[in-house]
């Protein structure tokens, strides 16, 4: 088994979740006004120190990693799921080079490096309810 100690990934942070419109639908109540849900946030890229020399073995054939999108908002006034991250594990001591120039370091392990943020979620309908506009027509589609 060859050592590997350079390796090229095309990675993305997750997507924030759309917002939604929805509107509440009961027995015995006719108006029952808006209850679209939040959009979940996408999800981290984080850079973990481990002491392992041959942490960069896994990602050898990997090309593109992506960690999760969050989850789009439902009826009844909830919020989607967040993303998970993506956690890419890289031996002590490291150094990271982002293709703008960027150099990150990790020298300890358990060391931690949040390289990209997920996408905030979008809102739903509910959020823009106010005593002056009640029943809103209006979401917001979640950020990259």
């Amino acid at each position: 088994m060859a050592l590997i100690d350079e390796v090229y990934l095309h990675i993305s942070a997750g997507r924030g979740g759309d917002g939604v419109e929805r509107w509440l639908h009961e027995k015995f109540r006719e108006f029952g006004g808006p209850s679209g849900g939040d959009g979940g946030k996408g999800g981290d890229v984080v850079f973990l120190g481990v002491r392992d020399i041959n942490a960069l073995s896994r990602y050898r054939h990997l090309k593109k990693m992506a960690a999760e999108n969050g989850q789009n908002g439902m009826k009844d006034s909830l919020h989607g799921q967040n993303g998970a991250d993506l956690i890419i594990k890289v031996p002590v001591p490291s150094r990271i080079t982002v293709s703008d120039g960027e150099v990150f370091t990790i020298e300890k392990e358990g060391e931690q490096r949040t390289l990209l943020l997920g996408g905030f979620g979008g809102y739903g309908n509910e959020h823009f309810k106010s005593s002056t506009n009640v029943s809103p027509r209006e979401w917001t589609p979640g950020k990259e």
